[in-house]
């Protein structure tokens, strides 16, 4: 309604929105991760909420309160007024709320009953097993996926395969929390093992794969040591590297290129010389971190490409997700309205441009796509926390990654609703269902698992 009276420059009205949101959203996360930081894991909603805070409350409000030079190069990406900005502020709000009231009022006891007979029949593997496990087999496919992200092997990465990678991101997590008799010394495995997976990210110039692992260990530190010890600390760290790392990062993708092949030798070199550089940017020049943050210049072009006929296939994509490309090699890149995304607006394909889940609902479909989107999503959290609950009930550490994995997904609200959320649901899915179905006959003899099962329906 705002948008369609006020001015093209009456940025305020947009920043009123973003505070506004934020007094609402920040101290309900805040209280929340102080009083039980585990709950992250077993309810989704609250990654959700936080995810929403960061880039369509705080992010978008960089238009209203930001510096001229970062507001100028936001607006030269897609040029918008500020009836465009509220807008997407509708489109985001609306998507936010469908999917709260859908992940609000769906069960999802079947998929939770599912996880807790799977889990069941993994009970009896030791820690000592499954983190070296998660270490070798999440190293050895991150080793392989990097080959692909480095430019020396070209062709699709199995998605499959790259989630796998992962797994050395949640035995750093597993590690660092550990109360185990050894714990000592699983602590600094942790250590070592996310130093070095955060130093092969900035040999990608990735940001991400700089902070992620360091993110993981914080995590894991505080659900052994708890939020007030670990917390502060932590997310300064966090903090600091991620206002850092964005002017290095930008120096060795022009220095390397997108996917260039360039040996570690030669990405060791472009660090060290962009360390150096970094220091004599000028304020036009340097990176912004709040910028990095602001989704509404893309999210404007994606509304008027559908309303001009140029909409996604996100719901024709949809359908494939569920098929292994092991099993159908004319499968589709699911990952690959980012990028087509981006070339629309700028006419290049060197990156990948997210749109938020909610709007690429729109993206695809218009206020349909916006409602089934944000509906879908919604009852994919449901699901996931669902399942959360039912592995960490039984504290079940083979079934951690699944629980992990979802909060991740709930992170991603950036993303595209088919990649970031179906996606990323069915590597999920297909586990939850093949163990239960593996061991559904030793569920039924387990009167320990048939109890947490009950109390979980009951929640």
């Amino acid at each position: 309604m705002s948008a369609s009276w006020t001015g093209p420059e009456d940025w305020w009205q947009h920043g009123l929105w973003c505070v506004g949101g934020l007094a609402l959203a920040v101290p309900f996360v805040v209280s929340n991760v102080r009083s039980d930081f585990m709950g992250i894991l077993t309810d989704h909603r609250l990654m959700f909420l936080a995810s929403f805070a960061a880039y369509f409350l705080f992010g978008a409000g960089m238009l209203a309160f930001g510096q001229d030079g970062p507001i100028e190069a936001a607006l030269r990406y897609y040029p918008l007024t500020a009836n465009d900005a509220l807008r997407v502020d509708a489109v985001n709000a609306l998507g936010f709320g469908i999917a709260l009231m859908t992940a609000s009022v769906s069960r999802a006891r079947f998929l939770g009953s599912q996880a807790s007979r799977a889990a069941a029949g993994l009970a009896g593997v030791p820690a000592h097993v499954v983190i070296p496990a998660f270490l070798v087999i999440g190293f050895g496919a991150s080793i392989y996926v990097l080959s692909f992200d480095l430019g020396f092997r070209h062709g699709l990465v199995p998605g499959v395969v790259r989630n796998v990678s992962n797994l050395s991101i949640v035995a750093v997590f597993l590690a660092a929390a550990s109360a185990a008799k050894h714990e000592g010394v699983l602590r600094a495995i942790a250590v070592a093992v996310a130093a070095l997976l955060s130093v092969l990210g900035a040999l990608q110039f990735n940001k991400t794969g700089v902070l992620l692992p360091v993110a993981s260990l914080v995590a894991g530190l505080t659900a052994r040591f708890g939020p007030r010890r670990v917390m502060p600390l932590g997310l300064g760290v966090l903090i600091i590297g991620f206002l850092t790392l964005g002017d290095l990062a930008a120096y060795g993708r022009r220095a390397v290129g997108y996917k260039t092949a360039a040996g570690l030798a030669e990405r060791w070199q472009v660090l060290l010389s962009g360390w150096e550089d970094a220091r004599d940017l000028g304020e036009s020049e340097r990176y912004s971190p709040w910028a990095r943050l602001c989704y509404t210049p893309p999210q404007a072009a994606a509304l008027d490409f559908w309303d001009t006929g140029q909409g996604g296939d996100g719901f024709q994509l949809m359908p494939w997700v569920f098929v292994p490309r092991a099993l159908a090699e004319e499968k589709p890149e699911i990952t690959r309205t980012g990028r087509e995304f981006h070339q629309r607006i700028t006419g290049a394909d060197t990156s990948s441009t997210g749109m938020g889940i909610f709007v690429s609902g729109y993206y695809a479909g218009g206020w349909w796509g916006l409602w089934a989107a944000s509906a879908l999503c919604g009852w994919i959290l449901a699901q996931t926390s669902a399942i959360a609950r039912a592995v960490m009930a039984t504290r079940v550490l083979l079934f951690v990654p699944l629980a992990l994995l979802g909060v991740h997904m709930a992170f991603r609200i950036d993303g595209d609703f088919v990649s970031d959320y179906v996606g990323t649901f069915v590597f999920i899915l297909y586990p939850v269902i093949a163990m239960s179905v593996v061991f559904s006959s030793r569920f039924h003899r387990t009167p320990c698992s048939q109890h947490d099962q009950a109390r979980l329906s009951r929640r």
